[in-house]
């Protein structure tokens, strides 16, 4: 009889647990949201089980990754804390816009200043005065950067 000898790789592992690994992955930047609001509020894992009529168990659960946040989950955080989640989608070319406007801020007092600002549309500002004071601008352009 011959011996069948299985190896295990983590990119196999990966490769077989995707779709669970990204779900997690969502979970969790949820959930990271949920602890700087926590932090901000001074509320512990434990005070947040009890308002939301769950167990610290759980919750803790949700906080590693080991579940995964659901709809009531959500629901139950928006009644509780009157908060929103506001979910947006944004196409990974978009974003990839978006950081690279975000590195190119920069402020210049010698002869101009400009500013990019990214919001749900790409605009850039650019500001240009000879003197070195912003509080007598003279010269305003604006484009949309799409």
């Amino acid at each position: 009889m011959s011996k069948v000898t299985k190896q295990f790789s983590i990119q196999s592992y990966i490769d077989k647990n995707r779709n669970s690994l990204d779900e997690s992955l969502v979970s969790l930047r949820i959930m990271k949201e949920i602890d700087k609001i926590l932090d901000s509020k001074n509320l512990s894992n434990r005070e947040l089980a009890i308002e939301l009529g769950y167990s610290e168990s759980y919750i803790s659960q949700l906080m590693t990754g080991v579940k995964n946040v659901n709809v009531s989950f959500i629901s139950k955080f928006e009644k509780a804390f009157a908060a929103k989640f506001d979910f947006r989608i944004f196409l990974k070319d978009d974003e990839i816009l978006r950081q690279k406007i975000r590195e190119q801020i920069f402020w210049s007092f010698d002869d101009h200043l400009t500013m990019f600002i990214s919001n749900d549309d790409s605009h850039g500002f650019s500001f240009r005065q000879g003197s070195k004071s912003m509080m007598n601008v003279t010269d305003i352009e604006y484009e949309t950067l799409k």
